[in-house]
């Protein structure tokens, strides 16, 4: 009989657990609805932030990525790969390899460092288009920069050499909140 009493608690236990573990699974997928909506908020927020920043024309996008126009694609360290853009000013740096020639910028790469002649900004609601046009002694870049939601964009350079260069992807950021060494200009 007391065998009979220890499986039916076993059998009691098992089920037990299952219908706690079901339910943990529903709060589990409930969860994943909040976390998605307060992402999406998150998304939204940063987008306005974003705007805000294109419109004020004074931000900062770190790239962590470079694709050359024949498809080759690098990721590259967002320290020394950066456009800069604040007021009538802007920079556009790209160091795209780690090797030991220092590039006329002394970080392996090249930095324009100059005027910005021309920026015009497009909003379409949820996507943003901006084209800065940049300009010092060494050249000059068109850099056109899309933002769709959220924070993280792509800039199409084009300019700096015949027909379109590079494209490059970041995330913007206010002036402040990034780190960066800038190499010289010519």
């Amino acid at each position: 009989m007391k065998r009979g009493l220890l499986v039916f608690k076993d059998i009691f236990l098992v089920g037990l657990l299952l219908f706690v573990f079901s339910v943990q699974g529903l709060a589990q997928k409930e969860t994943r609805k909040e976390r998605k909506a307060r992402e999406k908020k998150e998304r939204a927020a940063l987008f306005e932030l974003a705007k805000q920043m294109i419109k004020d024309s004074a931000f900062i996008i770190p790239v962590d990525r470079i694709v050359l126009k024949g498809g080759v694609s690098s990721n590259v360290v967002s320290t020394i790969n950066f456009i800069k853009v604040y007021r009538d000013k802007g920079v556009l740096q790209i160091a795209p390899t780690h090797s030991s020639n220092l590039g006329a910028n002394g970080l392996g790469g090249v930095t324009i460092n100059g005027n910005i002649t021309k920026y015009e900004v497009t909003d379409k609601g949820n996507k943003i288009y901006v084209t800065v046009y940049l300009k010092d002694t060494l050249g000059h870049a068109i850099m056109n920069i899309s933002l769709y939601g959220g924070a993280n964009v792509t800039v199409d350079v084009s300019g700096m050499f015949s027909g379109p260069a590079f494209t490059m992807y970041g995330e913007i950021n206010s002036l402040g909140d990034v780190h960066i060494y800038e190499g010289s200009s010519f």
